[in-house]
């Protein structure tokens, strides 16, 4: 990789494991949305305004945008995903986009890299229309679907909710009905890493890394509170509302990922995450 990589969502929780993990000799320039990144430098700027991204990333001049930024409404997926692409095409830049499982609907059966998305609630249908925007709009370009991101230090939101209703001595509840392949986030951003290093033509496409194994919400909750050495009531299982419209049972398939990166996780919180 000859020039920068532009990280997009660089204070995030995936953001933060990717500028810690990032490879030896690699400039990495984080973007963020209000608040700088202090010592570490970046740029500043709002994803839904055009104008603002596009000055960015003319600053920058990036060989790749990596665009890993999260929210969770339209104008800051879709609207913000076609204002990094429109930038990266002006400045001949190869875009690498984080993307969802939730990009399908959760019935249980296995999707592969190459299946089409069909979303039952927002999130994913946002997320899809910005695969689309990433996918016509940059040739050659990445796009790289993940599981729910399990991390302490800093906490996704899974901990940082169970922790704060401890506190509180407010047990917090967990689907028991929703079915995840979570993924611990420091190996995440390793292989975000391996695949962004990649030749334009073998990095292009789509791409899947789910966890090894298949967990509840709950379960998941079980396991933070035993790394957290929590007591057990802390949390407590429901089920999804019947009126929910949201995914039961995701899976995706990762053949494409083993067989180019070696992509072989660890079980999430069992023992200690990976360094």
């Amino acid at each position: 990789m000859t020039g920068a990589v532009l990280l997009t969502g660089a204070s995030g929780l995936l953001g933060t494991w990717l500028r810690r993990k990032a490879p030896e000799g690699v400039e990495v320039v984080g973007l963020t949305h209000r608040t700088g990144l202090g010592s570490a430098g970046g740029v500043i700027a709002d994803l839904r305004d055009s104008i603002a991204v596009v000055s960015a990333v003319n600053t920058v001049g990036p060989s790749l945008m990596l665009h890993a930024a999260y929210s969770h409404d339209q104008e800051s997926i879709v609207g913000a995903t076609e204002n990094v692409v429109d930038a990266a095409q002006r400045a001949g830049a190869a875009v690498l986009f984080v993307s969802s499982d939730a990009v399908f609907s959760g019935d249980g059966s296995p999707r592969g890299e190459d299946a089409r998305p069909d979303p039952i609630w927002s999130y994913g249908r946002w997320k899809a229309q910005a695969e689309a925007v990433v996918a016509e709009r940059a040739e050659g370009s990445a796009i790289v679907r993940l599981p729910l991101i399990v991390s302490i230090d800093p906490d996704d939101h899974v901990v940082a909710r169970i922790r704060r209703g401890a506190a509180l001595d407010e047990p917090t509840a967990w689907f028991d009905d929703e079915l995840r392949q979570p993924a611990a986030a420091p190996e995440l951003a390793d292989a975000l890493w391996r695949i962004a290093l990649l030749a334009p033509a073998d990095r292009a496409g789509a791409w899947h890394l789910p966890g090894p194994e298949t967990l509840s919400r709950y379960e998941i909750a079980q396991r933070v509170i035993a790394a957290l050495d929590l007591d057990a009531t802390a949390i407590r299982a429901e089920g999804t509302p019947l009126s929910a419209n949201r995914p039961r049972h995701l899976a995706i398939d990762d053949r494409r990922a083993r067989d180019r990166i070696g992509w072989s996780p660890s079980r999430v919180l069992r023992g200690t995450l990976p360094p």
